[in-house]
Formats: C-alpha cells, sequence, structure tokens
C-alpha cells in the first residue's frame, strides 16, 4: 500500500473534526452526569413513598383481619337427653371451662424474629417514635453491606403489623404529618399521648 501524506489543510480539517466530536462527548459526558445527580436526588423520596404505601396497605390488611368474624352456631346433638341425677347417683361434677385467652396471653409464647428485634433496637437506640421508613433505614444499616433493602423493607412492615396490631408490644402516635410513627408502650402517658421527649424530632 502506497504511503499517503497528508497535506496542511487536511490536517487542520482532522483536527476540526476531532475536536467536534470531542465536544459532543464531553456534552453527552455533562448530561449523564446531571441524569445521574438527578436519580439520586430523587431515589430517597421514592423509596419513603413506596415504604408508606406498603404500611398503609399492612395497616388495612390488619384491622381487616382484626375485624371479629361471628362463631357458627354449634350443631344439636342427637339423641336421648342424660338422666337427671337422681339421690342414688351421685352428680356428675361440673365441667371446668377456661375463659377465652386475652391478645396478649395468646402471643406471650411467641418468639421474637430477627427482625422484630431490630425494630425494638431501632426505637431504643433512637429515643424517639419513628416513622415506617425510618426503622426500615435502621434495620439495613445494621443488617451491613449484604443487606436487601425491598427485603428488609416488607419485613419490617410485617413486624410493625405484628407487633403494634396483634402484640401491643408497641405503640402508633400521631405526629405532625401524615400517617403514624410508632413507639415504646412506656414513652405513653395515660393519655395515650407520646410524651414530649420522646416526639420525633424536626
Amino acid at each position: 500500500m502506497a504511503n499517503l501524506k497528508l497535506a496542511s489543510s487536511d490536517i487542520k480539517q482532522l483536527l476540526a473534526t476531532y475536536e467536534s466530536k470531542q465536544r459532543q462527548l464531553q456534552f453527552e459526558l455533562e448530561q449523564t452526569k446531571r441524569m445521574i445527580r438527578n436519580f439520586k436526588s430523587a431515589l430517597p423520596n421514592l423509596e419513603a413513598a413506596e415504604a408508606a404505601q406498603i404500611a398503609s396497605i399492612a395497616e388495612a390488611t390488619a384491622v381487616i383481619e382484626e375485624v371479629a368474624i361471628p362463631a357458627a352456631a354449634a350443631p344439636k346433638k342427637r339423641g336421648r337427653k342424660p338422666r337427671a341425677a337422681s339421690a342414688t347417683t351421685p352428680a356428675a361434677a361440673p365441667r371446668k371451662t377456661s375463659g377465652r385467652k386475652s391478645k396478649k396471653d395468646r402471643s406471650s409464647g411467641y418468639r421474637l424474629s430477627e427482625y422484630d428485634l431490630l425494630v425494638f433496637k431501632a426505637l431504643e437506640d433512637t429515643g424517639t417514635a419513628m416513622l415506617t421508613a425510618e426503622i426500615t433505614d435502621f434495620v439495613v444499616a445494621n443488617q451491613g453491606k449484604d443487606a436487601d433493602a425491598a427485603k428488609a423493607q416488607v419485613m419490617v412492615v410485617r413486624s410493625l403489623q405484628k407487633l403494634a396490631n396483634r402484640r401491643d408490644d408497641i405503640r402508633k402516635v400521631s405526629y405532625d404529618g401524615r400517617g403514624r410513627a410508632y413507639a415504646l408502650p412506656k414513652w405513653v402517658n395515660g393519655k395515650g399521648e407520646l410524651k414530649r421527649k420522646h416526639a420525633r424530632k424536626g
């Protein structure tokens, strides 16, 4: 192949072409950086909104599950009625019936899960009422670099549903915002109001 020599005009034209491409690449790079910054800034709000939505669904489900379902009437027993106790036949001892167990009695034997314990730890370490998203962030941070944020979010919602709605181990409290926050029972006074020192900051 014959050697080709470039004239100065050819070199100038190539330089202009390469400089134009360089400017285009720099422009695309800046656009990409800007999009990455926008995505990163929008992500926390989106995750918090999704967590709040999941928590609302879980709370609604818990309310539905707690609605009392009337028990079906017991079927009548067939056959002859038992004879009445006579003077010579000792009366049968009255059958001992146990009352229905309270919610606390039914749940006292439940073993707390890893996420239940982390929910308690989040509240105790911060000392203030917390939102679902805040508790989820605490759990993910405590699980380390291998934490699955999506799984943690679902499990935290389940733990809150159980601890607040079924066991009364934590309490739902109002705060200056939408929805409810969660607090330890000892932080709530006799009127059901959150004590000031445990109120959310900001």
